[in-house]
């Protein structure tokens, strides 16, 4: 049944004063049609917190908004953040303040710390004008790894950055409390400096050392009789919305709910981060306010894929599944790109944990197997750069050489930032070594997936 009927009839409509101190943002970062799910799950939660009687001039929405009007989608214009045939279209409505080329990282942080200067043309214009008298809900979806989580333009966002956004925000007293949702691989790692009393309470998908899932996959994918050919939602993403979705839960505290997402987000561990006090708040005081009447809540052991590999199921499914010789050719072809690629992103970082550990017995296979704490931010934020700057380019979207599978390299990268001592080196000096294999690997024919 379509979250669209609010539960008026049940007197329990939020007042205009509840609504007007709740302030949102939600972005989703990444583009192609292969992460459908991330744009279906950012304007979801849109719909949420208008439901929930925010107004839409306090909900600030980025995203590429490359993926409701693709070729590949077989409803185009919309977007459907779970299967059936009554599923609701979540992009009706969905008002997306910017998108395309000007959604980065720097933008994101513009916009939470309510930096309205310098902002990039195109976009609403608008930032967050919270107060400290004032709620603050904070929703981002996408790929990430150890210490980053990635945009669709520009460089990734290193959780040293985060961190500090956050702290502008505490200084500049734009709220009363925080509470941030996060979805992404080792969305766990983003929050290490969170405070038991600094007002702001962080939920991720996963923990530092895992990937988070896909969900409502292929062959779960059937909306209206077609399958849309790539997963519809993020596991945890769903498992929230779909709680506050449910009319039952409206008045459910904060803590409830996130033991209700744990459990059904069965594939990852649910990790939560900073002033816990928070949990007892209801979520109408961050979220949804108002009830919705939700359909009995998926089974997570069906149609759920390591985020890491959906392009690989997507991929493999598709050319299982086609006849058409021409358009199984085509499949074949996109799955040995991905396949390809994913093997020269393992022999790239292979070959620069070898050159580092180069005269060291053992070193490589604990730069390989290890999970060391990211401590060394400025070391980290070298090495990953210069992925970013010179590894060559595998996606569409305009990440440099970062993409969702290579990622999870970053804990890599982490263990070679903590273990300078033992390796001998510098920073400059691994970061070298990183560019290296970048240029060498820029050497091998590259085909970029779409």
């Amino acid at each position: 049944m379509a979250f669209g009927r609010v539960a008026a009839a049940f007197g329990l409509m939020a007042t205009a004063s509840a609504a007007d101190d709740r302030w949102a943002v939600i972005a989703a970062g990444s583009s192609s049609f292969w992460n459908y799910r991330h744009q279906a799950d950012a304007c979801h939660a849109y719909q949420l917190m208008i439901k929930s009687g925010i107004p839409a001039e306090q909900i600030i929405l980025m995203m590429e908004d490359d993926v409701a009007n693709a070729t590949e989608n077989p409803f185009p214009g919309k977007l459907y953040n779970k299967p059936g045939d009554d599923s609701p279209d979540v992009y009706a409505g969905c008002k997306v303040d910017y998108r395309g080329s000007i959604v980065t990282a720097d933008l994101f942080l513009k916009v939470i710390t309510g930096d309205d200067s310098n902002l990039p043309k195109g976009g609403s214009g608008k930032v967050l004008k919270s107060t400290e008298n004032d709620r603050v809900f904070l929703n981002f979806v996408d790929h990430g790894g150890v210490g980053i989580i990635a945009f669709p333009n520009g460089p990734y966002m290193h959780a040293s950055d985060l961190s500090k956004g956050l702290k502008t925000m505490q200084s500049k007293k734009m709220f009363k409390e925080l509470t941030f949702y996060m979805e992404a691989c080792e969305s766990g790692s983003m929050f290490p400096d969170l405070t038991k009393d600094g007002k702001i309470f962080a939920v991720t998908a996963a923990n530092a050392q895992e990937s988070s899932w896909g969900f409502y996959c292929s062959p779960n994918d059937i909306v209206k009789g077609k399958h849309m050919g790539s997963c519809l939602g993020d596991l945890f993403s769903i498992a929230w919305m779909e709680d506050s979705d449910a009319g039952k839960f409206a008045s459910e505290t904060i803590k409830t709910q996130v033991q209700r997402v744990t459990k059904r987000t069965t594939k990852s561990h649910v990790t939560t981060f900073g002033d816990l006090k928070i949990e007892s708040e209801t979520i109408g005081n961050f979220e949804s306010a108002n009830p919705f009447v939700g359909a009995e809540l998926a089974d997570s052991e069906v149609g759920a894929y390591n985020a890491r590999d959906i392009p690989l199921h997507t991929a493999y499914w598709q050319y299982a599944h086609t006849t058409c010789p021409k358009a199984k050719a085509a499949a074949w072809n996109k799955l040995q790109t991905i396949v390809e690629n994913r093997k020269a992103d393992e022999a790239l970082f292979t070959a620069v944990k070898n050159r580092a550990c180069e005269g060291l017995h053992g070193c490589t296979e604990e730069m390989t197997h290890s999970r060391m704490t990211l401590k060394d931010n400025t070391c980290h934020r070298a090495l990953i750069n210069a992925v970013h700057e010179a590894c060559p380019r595998r996606e569409a979207h305009n990440t440099g050489g970062w993409n969702g599978f290579n990622m999870k390299f970053s804990q890599t990268l982490v263990n070679l930032c903590e273990s300078k001592q033992t390796l001998k080196k510098e920073s400059q000096e691994l970061a070298q070594i990183v560019r290296e294999a970048c240029k060498a690997a820029q050497g091998v024919e590259t085909t970029i997936v779409i």
